[in-house]
């Protein structure tokens, strides 16, 4: 026997013998959680997706729950995760099944039709609105949630007085992507001309998309079409145009220790006018001074390279640029106006001892 032949006789005799393989353990759902719902019970749910404590966790499980679920029509939007319930038990399974409810859906009404589901996503709002030159807007508008697909919001202002409107606007906002924000309007605006007494009637369609690269900046497109009868003049407009925009403003409505600035560059196309080019700016700060008082700085610019038609030329005065003049007590091609004011608010409140305080 070789000396090969030997060590190799010798290695068999030690090896241990070999142990029958195990069987691999078996994952299995020990509990099963539901959240989002409003309506349905917990129970109900789990009755739906068909699946109970003590089932094997198969490949195909997850999948099959969404489907049973997503089939009922009761739900908007399913999501169901595999979590280990401890680090000691790899075979310890918890099913986490996320849902969002249909609009409309009760105890009675397990699947809601398109009509209902319309009907419990739509919400009223009243307009009343007062703004220098054109006195008082008044009107509703209806707003439809999710009509149009996820994240999306259909409105029907309408409104009479000092401006009527009738249009139709779409929003969407996203999560991911490109876009913050894409919203779109087509209708009719109709308003009287506070320096010349004209009626400005306008109808047509516009696009805007915006992109927020902070909670204070973004960057946004528009695009508009119009055809504008002013007076006995009938014209039609066509306008593209960029836009940045900073915003510090916590509260718009009584902002303190914050900035706002705006620049927008337009190109606009006229039927019976030279094309022009225009760009804005609007410059506001607000430093607080004492408790309820804000004092406030703004300058504001329109810049047209070229002569503009009187539907739309600037106008200088009221609240918007000139306290004490009335607006349109100026208009022109291009506009400069700068203001400084204080701001208060009267605030209240109670206490036990002292009673109620104004400030």
């Amino acid at each position: 026997m070789t000396y090969a032949a030997a060590v190799l006789a010798l290695l068999i005799v030690l090896a241990p013998p070999a142990r029958a393989q195990e069987p691999s353990a078996v994952e299995t759902v020990v509990d099963i959680r539901v959240h989002g719902n409003h309506t349905t019970p917990d129970a109900e749910i789990i009755r739906i997706a068909g699946v109970s404590t003590g089932t094997p966790l198969s490949p195909s499980l997850i999948t099959d729950v969404e489907g049973r679920l997503r089939q009922s029509g009761r739900f908007r939007s399913i999501e169901v995760r595999k979590r280990y319930q401890s680090i000691e038990d790899a075979t310890a399974i918890l099913l986490i099944i996320l849902v969002e409810e249909q609009p409309g859906v009760s105890e009675s009404i397990r699947r809601p039709g398109v009509l209902r589901r319309m009907r419990a996503g739509t919400m009223w709002l009243p307009v009343l609105t007062a703004e220098d030159g054109y006195g008082l807007t008044y009107g509703a508008r209806v707003s439809l949630v999710d009509a149009v697909g996820r994240h999306t919001r259909l409105s029907v202002p309408l409104t009479w007085g000092g401006e009527r409107r009738a249009s139709v606007e779409v929003e969407r906002r996203f999560t991911h992507g490109p876009l913050t924000r894409l919203t779109a309007d087509a209708g009719i605006t109709q308003r009287e001309h506070p320096g010349l007494d004209l009626s400005d009637r306008r109808t047509g369609v516009g696009v805007r998309a915006e992109r927020a690269l902070s909670s204070w900046f973004r960057l946004g497109g528009q695009a508009r079409l119009s055809d504008v009868r002013f007076g006995d003049t009938d014209d039609r407009l066509r306008t593209v145009g960029v836009e940045a925009r900073l915003d510090t403003r916590r509260d718009p409505a009584f902002p303190r220790n914050a900035v706002y600035a705006s620049a927008t560059v337009e190109r606009l196309w006229f039927e019976h006018s030279d094309a022009t080019g225009r760009v804005l700016t609007d410059v506001r700060g607000y430093v607080g001074i004492v408790r309820q008082v804000v004092f406030v700085a703004r300058l504001q610019q329109a810049w047209a390279a070229d002569a503009l038609p009187q539907f739309e030329q600037p106008l200088l005065g009221g609240a918007a640029s000139l306290r004490g003049f009335r607006l349109g007590y100026r208009m022109g091609d291009r506009l400069v106006a700068a203001s400084a004011e204080a701001l208060t608010r009267w605030t209240s409140f109670c206490r036990p001892s002292t009673g109620c305080r104004h400030h």
